[in-house]
């Protein structure tokens, strides 16, 4: 199992309301930053998920947060700002 960090523009990441994140939106954001096409995160339902990521990576889900006006959300429901 692992303990998974979402990007989401919902108030929870498990809601089903709220504006999603589109694929288009994230292949953007990709491709202006080539170094996130290494990040172990991806896009999934409406949102960008890692698992079990670092320190150093939830950081950086904070930067692409910021881009997306979307936050940064914990399995558990907890927001985390860089």
């Amino acid at each position: 199992m692992g303990y998974d960090v979402h990007i989401t523009r919902c108030v929870n990441w498990w809601a089903e309301e709220g504006q999603g994140i589109s694929t288009a939106e994230w292949e953007a954001v990709v491709a202006g930053d080539p170094g996130l096409a290494m990040a172990p995160m991806w896009w999934t339902a409406g949102r960008i998920v890692s698992k079990n990521p670092s320190d150093a990576v939830i950081a950086m889900m904070c930067q692409v947060a910021k881009g997306l006006d979307a936050r940064v959300q914990g399995d558990d429901g907890e927001y985390y700002d860089a």
